[in-house]
């Protein structure tokens, strides 16, 4: 089963690697899975079929067979412990990369994304 993922027609970023489907994609990559993607429009986000798979109309989402996830932080666990290389074998060690993924998208990103937009602003 082929994977699929969605992205923004025309990101926001101008294309410059800082929406969060980068996330999926660099981990997909990593681990050497072919996926493809869905290109949708801001309009096309929150319409009834993608509200159907994202209950807050954002991208990335996540696609494969009869699974459907959302939050890039769920996407990127769900392939790590698919697939070997994102996460370490020893028990301890795997809960402790996990605990800085976590980190990242939970305490670390927030301020670093509102100081990104203080300076845009």
């Amino acid at each position: 089963m082929t994977i699929t993922i969605t992205d923004f027609e025309q990101p926001p970023d101008g294309g410059k690697g800082l929406v969060r489907d980068m996330r999926v994609r660099w981990a997909l990559e990593e681990v050497g899975q072919p996926y493809n993607v869905r290109l949708l429009s801001f309009k096309a986000m929150k319409e009834p079929t993608h509200l159907a798979i994202h209950p807050f109309g954002q991208i990335p989402t996540y696609e494969e067979g009869g699974l459907v996830l959302f939050e890039t932080g769920a996407i990127v666990l769900h392939i790590a412990e698919r697939h070997a290389g994102l996460l370490p074998g020893d028990v301890n060690a795997r809960a402790r990369a996990i605990a800085w993924m976590f980190a990242a998208l939970n305490t670390m990103e927030p301020p670093i994304f509102e100081l990104s937009n203080a300076r845009l602003l």
